[in-house]
């Protein structure tokens, strides 16, 4: 079966209504849908998660500051800690190309034009990114001596182990001397990401979008290492831990 065909029929003909045009099959797992309005772009993504393996899952993007990047967990609670969907054959990838549809028409639409107004509470702020440009190896540094996680085995040990300190550090007053500790540990812990996925697989950065955005180079997979750090603190900050958030969004 040819799957872009299959998207393109399914997914493509829904976002189609509101001026999505299909772009292109990134590395052979990412296939990517784009339009513009008023200089605010927005893509939706099907993205497989290897080449070997068959999972897949949407995303919504924007580069309309303060929305980060949607996915159906962000919408439905009953999904929240389901990031791929398996499909190991034809009928599967269709059912699960169908359920991806459902979701668009039903709330996807409605969250795609909402994601066109910019939000003022962004954490990647052009200041802080910059800061962590300036900064990553002093930070990756800074953190890895406090928690030993560089060290600290596998490519997925270690993205494990940053998921435990988050954890660990959950509970938070909301003072302005507390907050600003947090954010440091997130910038942190971003930084480690950033080291631990450059070490095992390479990637490009590209620090001029919203969100600080690594594509690495083996798999094609996009990560951004902040907005990750910071869902999976706020999500262990709820006492919500049904899954290694940071090892889910990176591995």
């Amino acid at each position: 079966m040819n799957k872009t065909r299959k998207i393109k029929e399914i997914i493509g003909k829904t976002l189609e209504t509101k001026n999505f045009k299909y772009i292109r099959r990134e590395q052979g797992i990412i296939w990517t849908f784009r339009r513009e309005v008023d200089g605010i772009r927005q893509e939706v993504y099907i993205q497989q998660h290897t080449p070997f393996d068959r999972e897949y899952k949407l995303i919504i993007w924007t580069s309309a500051q303060g929305n980060g990047t949607k996915e159906i967990g962000n919408v439905l609670s009953e999904y929240k800690t389901q990031e791929y969907w398996s499909a190991d054959t034809d009928e599967q990838f269709i059912e699960v190309i169908t359920f991806f549809d459902s979701f668009l028409k039903k709330y996807g639409l409605n969250l795609i034009d909402d994601m066109l107004t910019e939000k003022a509470d962004s954490f990647e702020t052009t200041e802080r990114k910059q800061y962590f440009k300036d900064n990553i190896d002093e930070l990756a540094k800074k953190y890895d001596e406090k928690y030993h996680i560089l060290d600290f085995g596998t490519r997925d040990e270690k993205l494990k182990r940053i998921d435990e300190v988050l954890w660990k550090n959950r509970e938070a007053e909301d003072t302005l001397e507390k907050n600003e500790e947090v954010y440091d540990l997130w910038l942190g812990m971003a930084a480690i990401v950033v080291k631990i996925i450059m070490e095992h697989e390479g990637a490009e950065i590209n620090y001029a979008s919203r969100q600080v955005e690594m594509i690495c180079s083996k798999s094609g997979l996009k990560i951004w290492p902040i907005d990750t750090i910071v869902q999976a603190w706020l999500r262990y900050h709820n006492n919500e831990r049904k899954v290694d958030f940071v090892w889910a969004m990176c591995r």
